[in-house]
Formats: structure tokens, C-alpha cells, sequence
């Protein structure tokens, strides 16, 4: 019997199928697993005026208040004027945007993104006026202003005007903010340990985590808290020098645990498989083709072409014999062998989940 040679294209680029084969667990380091808690980011938000536009910015009767941010900024300046009066387009209202990163310090600089709120066409050529950044606490950390850069949008239409239109109504200005205060970080906590907390929250991670600090340093020192954080007691000679202890903690290597899932991208048809994933011994029948696992993968389909097997005849797929469950890798290796589109397999997936079969977590994107 002909084996169907047509195979699914394997790999994220092709936005088809990206596979995780069973490898070896591999290590990690702490600091690519979790973050230390206490230094993290925090996000800075500002309203601003742009000026300078070609006749591209907002229009005043459509955003009155871009007409009366001029007059403030007129009177900041010692200029009385009624905002009523104002009638220009050269001015476009924005939102100011940033992340304020842990251990900056005064007069470090921030990348900073605008975003026109009103009725402007186009930022382009624009300058932003000084624009406060504010916390979450309502605090003053950072002050932006310059020369609004929309990078190679501008121009950009493709090859004889034909293209994806270029978006103007946003941009950047690289270094455009000055810190202005400082984010205290507090690492070291009351009870003299510092908490790791994983990025992705995972008993067996926790657990190999602290085992791996324990057995580094000696003793017991380190303690998995939750399946996300892990606190680790701080010795009394690297209470004060915290740096160089941190340092090598985040160094330790750590062999985390990959959850038993599959990832599906119902857009783009991209599959990622966990290797722990299996497949019990079950069968599917989809878009008049029929696949079976158990022992040996097979897969039959109706051929309104001609080509390949005959309507509704076994198609016997190359590979091992599986005793019992089969792995999902081994079983998209299978599918790739089947003339499927990534439709087709999503759907078997999702069949396999409702069942029951599919031995694993399934999430859908």
C-alpha cells in the first residue's frame, strides 16, 4: 500500500506546527526561572502635548481639550489666553508611556512611546512638550520631552505605493524621559530572606529550585513556600553584602518541570506539545478521515482526487510500535505523514481533549 508522502509543514516560522519532542530535561538557571521580589518594574503614565505637526494634528472642535492644554501650557509660561480662541492643527493631544525598570537612579534615561488620543492624522515631524510621568501612586518619577521618532513608518508604504499602510499616530522617543526619583527596592525582608518568585508557578519547579540552592549552600536555607515562591534565609555574613549572594544564586543551575500540555494557536494553526503529553489508545473520525491510536498509529481517508489510498482504506504510518499510550510527539510526527491542514489537526487535538484521550492540558489561544 502507497504511504502518503505529502507531509504538514513543521515549525513556528510556517505558523503551522511547532513540536516539542521528548528531550532530556534541561537546565536552567534561577535567574531565567524566577525574579528576585521587591525589584520589578513599574509602569509610568503621562498626559502630553505635541507640537510642531503640519497641519496634522488635532482639530479643536472635534477635542476641546487639546485646546485648553495649549492654554495651560501658554500660562506655565506667563501667557494668558481664553482656550476658546485657540484654533489650530498643529497640536495633537497624547499619552506618554514608559516602564520605570528597579535600581535606575536620578537622571538615568527611559525610553518613552506616545499614543494621540484625539483627532490628530498623523505625529510626524511633532516634538512633545515637557510631560510629567506619573506612578501608580500618583507620584512624579520621570520627566519626557523631545523629538517624536516613528522609526521607518514614515515613507514606508511598499514597493509602488502598494502596502500595509503605515501607522502614524504613534511613536517614540529613545532616552526621551529623565528619572526624576528613585523606586526604593526592598529585597531583603523583615524576617531576613529574600523570596525568589517563579515566573511560571510550578510545584516540581519550587521544589527542584530550593533543593538545588540547599544542596549548593549547605544545610537547609532555602524552602519552597508555594508552587511560586521560594524564600531563601540570607546568612548573616551576605546580610550586608547582598549582591554578591544573590549573584550566586541566580547562577544555580535548576532542572525545571514542563507541565503535561498543549498549546494551540487557533489563528495561525501553531501547536506546541509538552513532552509529558500521551495520547491513550482511542480513535478520531474528522472531515471523512479516520486515525487510531493504540499500538501502531493508523489513518484511513476518503481520496475525492484519486490520489493516494482508496476511500475509506488503512493507512499504515512508518514508526515504532507503541505499547499503549502514545506520546504527542509521536503523534504529530504521525500527522505530518497524513495530507492535513492545520485546521484538521487543531480539530484532532481538540477531539482528543474532549474525550478524554489526551492525557494533558490543552490551551486554546
Amino acid at each position: 500500500m502507497k504511504t502518503v508522502k505529502t507531509q504538514l509543514v513543521l515549525g513556528l516560522a510556517a505558523g503551522l506546527l511547532a513540536l516539542l519532542s521528548a528531550q532530556p530535561a534541561m537546565a536552567a538557571k534561577v535567574r531565567d526561572l524566577a525574579r528576585i521580589d521587591g525589584a520589578r518594574s513599574n509602569q509610568l503614565i503621562g498626559f502630553g502635548l505635541v507640537g510642531g505637526l503640519s497641519g496634522t494634528g488635532d482639530d479643536p472642535k472635534n477635542t476641546p481639550y487639546t485646546a485648553e492644554a495649549i492654554a495651560n501650557l501658554l500660562a506655565s509660561q506667563g501667557f494668558q489666553f481664553d482656550a476658546n480662541r485657540i484654533n489650530v492643527k498643529n497640536f495633537a493631544a497624547v499619552m506618554v508611556t514608559t516602564d520605570l525598570p528597579p535600581f535606575v537612579s536620578n537622571g538615568d534615561v527611559l525610553d518613552v512611546t506616545l499614543s494621540a488620543i484625539g483627532s490628530a492624522k498623523s505625529l510626524s515631524g511633532g516634538v512633545l512638550y515637557q510631560t510629567l510621568l506619573k506612578g501608580a501612586d500618583g507620584r512624579i518619577y520621570a520627566a519626557a520631552q523631545g523629538e517624536v521618532s516613528l522609526g521607518s513608518q514614515v515613507g514606508a508604504s511598499g514597493s509602488g505605493g502598494r502596502g500595509a499602510k503605515p501607522h502614524l499616530t504613534a511613536g517614540r522617543i529613545p532616552g526621551g524621559a529623565l528619572v526624576e526619583q528613585e523606586v526604593p527596592s526592598t529585597m531583603l525582608k523583615d524576617d531576613g530572606a529574600i523570596k525568589l518568585n517563579l515566573r511560571e508557578p510550578d510545584f516540581t519547579t519550587a521544589s527542584r529550585m530550593s533543593e538545588a540552592i540547599n544542596d549548593a549552600l549547605g544545610g537547609h536555607i532555602a524552602r519552597a513556600e508555594d508552587g511560586g515562591t521560594v524564600s531563601v534565609r540570607v546568612p548573616a555574613k551576605a546580610a550586608d553584602d547582598l549582591v554578591p549572594f544573590i549573584a550566586m544564586l541566580e547562577d544555580l543551575d535548576v532542572n525545571p518541570g514542563q507541565p503535561a500540555k498543549v498549546v494551540i494557536n487557533q489563528r495561525t494553526g501553531t501547536i506546541v506539545l509538552g513532552e509529558e503529553v500521551e495520547i491513550l489508545p482511542s480513535a478520531v473520525t474528522h472531515g471523512g478521515m479516520t486515525l487510531s491510536f493504540g499500538r501502531k498509529l493508523k489513518g484511513s481517508r476518503s481520496d475525492e482526487g484519486g490520489r493516494g489510498s482508496k476511500a475509506g482504506s488503512p493507512e499504515e504510518l512508518d514508526g515504532p510500535v507503541l505499547d499503549g499510550s502514545t506520546t504527542a510527539a509521536e503523534v504529530a510526527l504521525g500527522l505530518s505523514k497524513l495530507r492535513l491542514s492545520p485546521s484538521d489537526v487543531v480539530a484532532v487535538f481538540e477531539a482528543l481533549a474532549a474525550s478524554g484521550a489526551l492525557v494533558g492540558e490543552l490551551e486554546l489561544i
